[in-house]
């Protein structure tokens, strides 16, 4: 199969100029997690929100969000981000202030709930009625606390090895339009040293066979039609207490020997109860932790069956390179 591949990059020069509005976010410190009721790192986020010259960027209506960027990890375990919270703590402004309002929590419009950690943009202020239009300078610095839930579920990811926490903070006029984005990090260390309120015992264990996924490419017909691939009893669970099991990928790419790419997205995964032969779900990969299993306790095996498959006539796959693409999964089994 032909193909030609172009490469075009461009390149822009523009003279400089003040941006109006910019985030400078940053860490205190990090958040261990030394017991199994949980953990509070206080002010752990400082969110400067810096104005210059602001007059004409419609910022009376503002909001100021935040997400997980990529998987929190340690290198082997993935630790789930709706078990991290953030809880305002209190905020500073410089003089002189916008329009002489002075801010208060109130009118800003912080969301003072608990906050839950999540792939998707979720709100620290929305649409803010605090008019943020300035002709000079102005600074309001958010400050956040970071909690890490208590509970068993901890054993399942104590570790030495300190869990990267990254998150993307993005800010928007009134319009909807990007106004500023910056990332922001910390780490975190899960090592209860106290004893677990409950002592859970759960585990999953593959079939040999189901571990290595080869979906082949060779004919017109399996680009036309998508091709899959099966693993019957592919995986076994067991749990004295609820759980979840999550599948997630490593990279958002297939990679081959010479640094080709395939999306992870191009394919499916498919779960089915082997016994009852009901599918549990069915999910496009991503390196989000992404539910395939919710279950209640059951103290004997119960076994799975996977199937791998592509979306007919799916275009991520035509002019590609004739080679292996390979990425890697994990699952992991999480009690509830």
């Amino acid at each position: 199969m032909n193909k030609l591949l172009v490469f075009i990059s461009l390149f822009c020069s523009a003279g400089h100029f003040a941006q109006a509005v910019k985030l400078v976010p940053y860490n205190t410190g990090f958040l261990p997690v030394r017991s199994y009721a949980g953990a509070t790192s206080s002010n752990l986020i400082y969110i400067p929100v810096q104005l210059n010259y602001s007059n004409g960027n419609q910022m009376d209506y503002w909001s100021l969000t935040y997400r997980v960027n990529g998987v929190i990890t340690n290198g082997t375990q993935n630790f789930p981000p709706d078990k991290l919270k953030f809880r305002f703590n209190s905020f500073d402004a410089s003089t002189p202030y916008p329009k002489n309002n002075t801010p208060t929590t109130q009118n800003i419009g912080v969301n003072t709930a608990l906050l839950p950690f999540s792939i998707s943009n979720s709100y620290f202020v929305q649409n803010s009625s605090y008019n943020l239009e300035i002709n000079g300078y102005f600074a309001l610095t958010l400050k956040y606390d970071v909690q890490a839930e208590g509970g068993s579920y901890l054993t399942q990811y104590s570790s030495w090895t300190n869990y990267k926490v990254n998150l993307i903070l993005e800010i928007r006029n009134r319009k909807g339009e990007l106004m500023d984005s910056k990332p922001v990090s910390f780490d975190m260390q899960v090592h209860p040293d106290d004893t677990s309120p409950g002592n859970p015992t759960y585990g999953i264990q593959f079939d040999p066979n189901a571990n290595n996924v080869l979906l082949e490419f060779k004919t017109a017909g399996d680009y036309a039609n998508g091709v899959s691939k099966t693993f019957t009893k592919a995986f076994s669970t067991f749990s004295n207490t609820p759980y979840v099991v999550q599948v997630n990928a490593l990279n958002n790419n297939l990679s081959s020997s010479s640094s080709n790419l395939l999306p992870i997205n191009s394919i499916k995964l498919s779960v089915k109860d082997n016994q009852t032969q009901a599918i549990t779900n069915t999910i496009s990969l991503s390196t989000a932790q992404q539910n395939i299993i919710s279950s209640a306790a059951h103290s004997s095996s119960k076994f799975f069956d996977t199937t791998y498959s592509t979306q007919a006539g799916d275009p991520n796959f035509f002019n590609k390179a004739y080679e292996q693409y390979s990425g890697t999964l994990i699952y992991s089994i999480i009690p509830q």
